[in-house]
C-alpha cells in the first residue's frame, strides 16, 4: 500500500518518540540495584519504579480512545510529550524516592497515550494484509530500544550515576516535541462523539488497579495484614464494579464488549500472562546478575544486548510469517521456547556461568517475537476497523495491569522466599532461592499460555464479533461482513488443467473466471475467459517497439481453428495470470472493492488460511451496501456504511 508524505511523516515521528517511552522504560531496570542502594530500600519498594509505571500507564490508555475521538493525532502527541517531558526532568532531578516516583508516574501519564496511539494510526493506516508487516516493522524500530537501552543505562550508571539518564531523555523528548510540532500536520480528529469520559469509571479503575498492585506488593514484605487485606479487598471490589459500569454504559469508557470475540479475549489473555512473566523477568535479572554475581551495571546491559537485538531482528520476520502462515506456528514455537527459558532462569545459582545466562536472555526474547506482535495482530484482525482504536485499548490496558500485577506477585513470591530462607541459608543464598522461586512463578504465567495458545490459536486471523458489525444485515454475528454475503459454491482449477479443462468448467457452471490452486489446494493463479481470449486474438501481446509491432502483425496470419487447437492443450498457468487475486475472508469491504476496482474484475475469491473458501461478485456487495444503508436509516440515523 502506498502512503502518502503526510502519512509517511505522520508515522515516522509517532514511531520515534513512542521509541523514546520505550528506551526510558528499560533504562530504569538496570538502574534499580543502584538506585535501592542509594536510596536505602528494598526490591519490593524499588519495584514501584517499574510496576506504579506501568499502572498508570494502563489507566491512561483507555482515557485514549475518547481523546483520538475528540483531539488530532498532532495535538494529542504534542500533549503526551510535553507530559512526559515534565515527569523525566522530575525523575532526573528526584532527590528522594518520592519524588523520584511521583516523577514515573507523571512519565506514565504521557506514555500512556502514545503507545495506544501508535498502533491506532498502524492499524488504520495499513490494510488487514498487510498489518502483521507493519505491526513486525513497527516493533522492529521499538525493541531497538531495549537493544541499547540496557548497555546504555549501564554506561551511564558506572561513569556517572543514573540521573544523567534521564536528562538524557528528557533531551530526546524535547527534540521529538519540535519535530512534531514542525513535521506533523494538524488535521482534525479521526471520529467525534464516538467515546465518553466517565469520571466515575477513571476513578473506579484507579482505585481498584491501585489498591491491587498496593496488596500484592505489600504481601511480599508485610504478610497477611488487615491494610493489605482491606486494600486487596477494595481493589477487588472496584475493578469488578469498573467492568460492570463498562457493559452498562451507553458509550463506555473502555469497550470491553469487544472482549466477546473469543479470539481477541484469548489474544489478550495470552497477552497479559506473557507481560507478567516479561516485566517481571526484567527486574529479577539484573538484580541477579549486579548483585548476587558482583558485576557492574555495564556487565548487566552487555548480557541483555544480544537478546534485545534478536527480538529487534526478528520482529518484522515474524509480521512476514504471520501474514504468509498465520499465527499458529509462531505462537506454539514461541510459547513452548519462552515456556523453557523461563524454567531455565529458574534453575540459576550462584556459581552459573555469565554466557549461559546470556544464551538464555537470548532464547527468551527470540521466543517473545514469535509470540507478542503476532498474537496481538491476530486478535485484533478479529474486530471490524471502527473498533481498533477500543480494540488496543482494551488490549493494552489489560496487558498492562497484568504486567504491574504479575510483577507484584513474582516480587513478592521472592521477598517471601528470601525472607524465609535467610535465618538457614545466609543472604545471597536466600537471595538466590527468591529469584529462583520467582521466575518459576513466571513460568507458572508462561505455562498457563502455552496451554491456552495450543488449544484455541488457529492459523486464521480471527472471527469478527457481532461488536464488530454493528449496523450489518442480520445474521452476521460471529462472522466477517465478507463472510456473510460471500458465495460458497467455488470453483477451481489444478495447476495441472488444461485451456479446455477452463473453458468446460466455465460453460457447465456458468462462471467467467475461477482461480488456480496448487496440489496443496493453495492459490498459484487466476485464468478467465477473457485471458483465453487474448491468445485467441491476433494480437495476443502489448508492444512498445513499433517495428516489433509491424513484423507481428505480419507474421500473425495462423487461422483461428489452428489457433483453437493449440491453446486448449495449454495448461491454464501458461494463460492465466501467475499470481493469485484473492481477498482475505476478514478483509473490510472497502479493501474488496478496491481489489475489484483495481484488477478490473467483477467476482474475486475469498481466502482463508491461504485456502479459497468463497467468492465476492460486485453483486453481492450492492445487495450488502443497500440492505445496510436502509437498514441504518430506519434503526440508527447516524449509521455509515462500512464503504470506506
Amino acid at each position: 500500500m502506498g502512503l502518502t508524505k503526510k502519512q509517511k511523516l505522520m508515522i515516522a515521528v509517532i514511531v520515534v518518540g513512542t521509541f523514546v517511552t520505550v528506551l526510558n522504560q528499560t533504562l530504569i531496570t538496570p538502574a534499580l540495584p543502584s538506585i535501592m542502594a542509594e536510596m536505602g530500600i528494598d526490591e519490593s519498594t524499588g519495584q514501584w519504579l517499574t510496576t506504579g509505571f506501568t499502572l498508570v500507564n494502563a489507566i491512561m490508555i483507555p482515557i485514549t480512545a475518547y481523546l483520538q475521538d475528540r483531539f488530532s493525532t498532532k495535538r494529542l502527541f504534542l500533549f503526551s510529550m510535553v507530559l512526559f517531558a515534565a515527569g523525566t526532568l522530575l525523575c532526573a532531578w528526584g532527590p528522594s524516592f518520592p519524588l523520584l516516583l511521583a516523577g514515573r508516574l507523571v512519565q506514565a501519564s504521557g506514555a500512556g497515550i502514545l503507545m495506544p496511539l501508535g498502533m491506532t494510526v498502524l492499524l488504520v493506516t495499513f490494510p488487514l494484509e498487510q498489518r502483521g508487516s507493519a505491526m513486525g516493522l513497527f516493533g522492529l524500530v521499538i525493541a531497538f530500544a531495549p537493544a541499547i537501552g540496557p548497555t546504555t543505562a549501564g554506561i551511564i550508571i558506572d561513569a556517572a550515576d543514573w540521573h544523567i539518564m534521564f536528562y538524557g531523555i528528557a533531551a530526546l523528548a524535547l527534540a521529538v516535541i519540535v519535530l512534531a510540532a514542525v513535521l506533523m500536520e494538524k488535521g482534525t480528529p479521526r471520529s467525534k462523539g464516538d467515546s465518553a469520559l466517565d469520571l466515575l469509571s477513571v476513578a473506579l479503575s484507579t482505585l481498584g488497579f491501585g489498591c491491587l498492585l498496593y496488596s500484592f506488593s505489600a504481601f511480599g514484605s508485610e504478610g497477611f495484614t488487615p491494610i493489605t487485606i482491606v486494600t486487596g479487598g477494595i481493589g477487588t471490589a472496584g475493578v469488578i464494579w469498573f467492568f460492570i459500569r463498562q457493559t452498562k454504559l451507553p458509550v463506555p469508557l473502555l469497550r470491553v464488549r469487544v472482549l466477546q470475540n473469543r479470539n481477541f479475549l484469548i489474544a489478550t489473555i495470552i497477552g497479559m500472562l506473557v507481560q507478567g512473566s516479561l516485566l517481571a523477568g526484567g527486574i529479577l535479572l539484573p538484580i541477579y546478575i549486579q548483585t548476587l554475581m558482583g558485576h557492574s551495571a555495564t556487565v548487566s546491559g552487555l548480557v541483555m544486548l544480544p537478546g534485545a537485538l534478536i527480538m529487534g531482528v526478528m520482529n518484522p520476520v515474524a509480521g512476514r510469517l504471520f501474514d504468509k502462515h498465520g499465527p499458529r506456528k509462531l505462537a506454539v514455537a514461541g510459547m513452548g521456547l519462552l515456556l523453557l527459558s523461563t524454567i531455565g532462569f529458574g534453575l540459576l545459582n550462584l556459581e552459573s556461568n555469565l554466557f549461559y545466562v546470556a544464551a538464555l536472555f537470548c532464547i527468551r526474547m527470540f521466543a517473545m517475537a514469535l509470540v507478542n506482535m503476532p498474537i496481538t495482530t491476530w486478535g485484533m484482525n478479529a474486530l471490524d476497523t471502527r473498533y481498533m482504536n477500543h480494540g488496543t485499548s482494551v488490549n493494552n490496558t489489560l496487558r498492562q495491569v497484568a504486567g504491574s500485577l504479575g510483577t507484584a506477585i513474582v516480587i513478592s513470591v521472592s521477598a517471601m522466599t528470601q525472607a524465609a530462607a535467610t535465618p538457614a541459608a545466609g543472604a545471597a543464598q536466600a537471595q538466590m532461592y527468591g529469584i529462583d522461586l520467582a521466575f518459576m512463578a513466571c513460568a507458572v504465567f508462561v505455562l498457563a499460555g502455552f496451554v491456552l495458545t495450543v488449544a484455541f490459536v488457529k492459523s486464521k486471523p480471527g472471527e469478527t464479533d457481532a461488536v464488530g458489525t454493528e449496523g450489518a444485515p442480520a445474521g452476521t454475528a460471529n462472522k466477517t461482513v465478507l463472510e456473510s454475503i460471500m458465495k460458497r459454491d467455488v470453483f477451481t482449477l489444478p495447476q495441472t488443467a488444461t485451456v479446455q479443462d477452463a473453458m468446460q468448467l466455465f460453460i457447465d457452471k456458468n462462471i467467467s473466471a475461477c482461480p488456480i490452486v496448487d496440489a496443496k489446494g493453495e492459490p498459484c493463479g487466476f485464468i478467465s475467459d477473457g485471458d483465453i481470449l487474448k491468445h485467441l486474438a491476433r494480437q495476443s501481446e502489448t508492444y512498445t517497439d513499433p517495428i516489433a509491432l509491424i513484423a507481428a502483425t505480419a507474421q500473425d496470419e495462423t487461422p483461428y481453428n489452428e489457433k483453437l487447437e493449440r491453446i486448449m492443450e495449454l495448461p491454464v498457468t501458461a494463460v492465466g495470470a501467475r499470481e493469485s487475486i484473492g481477498v482475505n475472508i476478514h478483509a473490510d469491504i472497502g479493501e474488496v472493492c478496491r481489489v475489484l476496482a483495481h484488477n478490473h474484475l467483477k467476482k474475486v475469491p475469498v481466502l482463508e488460511g491461504g485456502r479459497v473458501v468463497g467468492v465476492i461478485n460486485r453483486s453481492d456487495i450492492t445487495h450488502y451496501s443497500i440492505q445496510a444503508y436502509l437498514a441504518g436509516r430506519s434503526d440508527k440515523p447516524a449509521f455509515s456504511p462500512p464503504l470506506n
